[in-house]
């Protein structure tokens, strides 16, 4: 089977990075500030449910935590947790944007392109950085 690099502690400490990260970020950033924007847009449907986020959140700040440590990498260096980081964020970039503007002509403008492109820079750069923090914690 796959051998993890580290140990069960950075996938438990990432996972829960990513979710300090994640949640509070896209709580702010989709339901606070550009709220408005994102109601026009029909991004949450009639009835958003955070809780329903929060589980999806979870789940991949465990897929992303195992996955780093299953990289041949040396795991404490910034630049190794930042550029995972942002191969990830970039697979995410396509499946969260990209997919959606397929999926919803409301979106399908420059000014959701870049918004949720910013958003998904900021989150995948934040984690990068605490992912490669605590690999060099342990």
């Amino acid at each position: 089977m796959w051998e993890l690099q580290g140990g069960r502690m950075e996938v438990l400490l990432g996972t829960i990075a990513y979710i300090a990260v994640t949640f509070p970020l896209a709580i702010a950033w989709h339901m606070k500030v550009f709220y408005k924007l994102y109601k026009e847009w029909h991004y949450f449907g009639n009835s958003p449910k955070p809780i329903i986020g929060l589980l999806a959140i979870v789940i991949q700040g465990f897929v992303l935590s195992y996955g780093y440590g299953l990289i041949d990498v040396v795991h404490e260096s910034l630049f190794s947790g930042l550029a995972y980081s942002a191969v990830m964020g970039f697979f995410f970039w396509t499946c969260h944007v990209l997919s959606y503007m397929a999926k919803n002509e409301k979106t399908r403008q420059w000014k959701f392109l870049m918004m949720e492109s910013v958003y998904l820079s900021v989150q995948f750069g934040l984690f990068g950085i605490m992912i490669a923090l605590i690999h060099r914690m342990i």
